[in-house]
């Protein structure tokens, strides 16, 4: 359902999108692309929008590789190309993070080294697409260089508890990153700098 209105909440238009396949269970707007939307489905479904703000957008279906049947809690573009996607799913027994560099055409797993827990939201460092943070089941994670399989996770929690995180938000003013923790608000400088590394003595309490 679009809501084409919401000062006046009177105005909305059913858009069916049946290559879901399931409830939505994440959206992402396109930050470069006008009236783009990527959804998420509880089914393992990722599909990419296009014409969104009318009522007969373009859906397609880009989750070719992607595991069936789980639940895609974050899809993840970079500002800036919108072929560098990164979809994260919240399940046990599955690869967890997906890194596309065309689109969605094709996946590969950079699952690396991650212990086997759900993946609730990941973000690209905005000064350098190649370094990620997540939030996980098991805190804050980050690595330096996506790199396939053999990409190397670290935990990123000094300051923090060992508890599930469930989302990330940047400031786009300076790039401060705040996260939602399960005893409050944190925030770190991690990507304040331009060559900012992801150490996991940066997380502190947010005032």
């Amino acid at each position: 359902m679009r809501w084409d209105d919401p000062q006046t909440g009177s105005t909305f238009v059913a858009i069916t999108a049946s290559a879901l396949n399931g409830f939505v269970s994440a959206v992402k707007v396109s930050p470069n692309t006008a009236n783009r939307v990527y959804f998420g489905s509880d089914n393992g479904r990722v599909v990419r929008v296009d014409n969104a703000h009318t009522a007969t957008p373009t859906i397609t279906n880009i989750s070719t590789g992607l595991p069936a049947g789980a639940y895609v809690a974050c899809v993840e573009v970079e500002t800036g190309n919108d072929n560098h996607l990164l979809v994260t799913f919240s399940n046990y027994g599955v690869n967890s993070i997906w890194e596309s560099t065309n689109g969605g055409t094709t996946w590969t797993s950079v699952e690396g080294n991650l212990p086997d827990m759900p993946i609730r939201w990941a973000f690209f460092n905005p000064n350098n697409n190649d370094q990620v943070i997540l939030a996980t089941e098991l805190g804050v994670w980050s690595t330096d260089n996506l790199n396939g399989g053999a990409t190397v996770w670290g935990a990123t929690n000094t300051g923090l508890a060992n508890v599930r995180i469930d989302m990330l938000q940047v400031r786009q003013s300076d790039k401060y990153v705040l996260q939602l923790h399960g005893r409050g608000l944190y925030a770190s400088d991690l990507f304040t700098a331009p060559t900012a590394l992801f150490h996991s003595d940066t997380i502190g309490v947010y005032k």
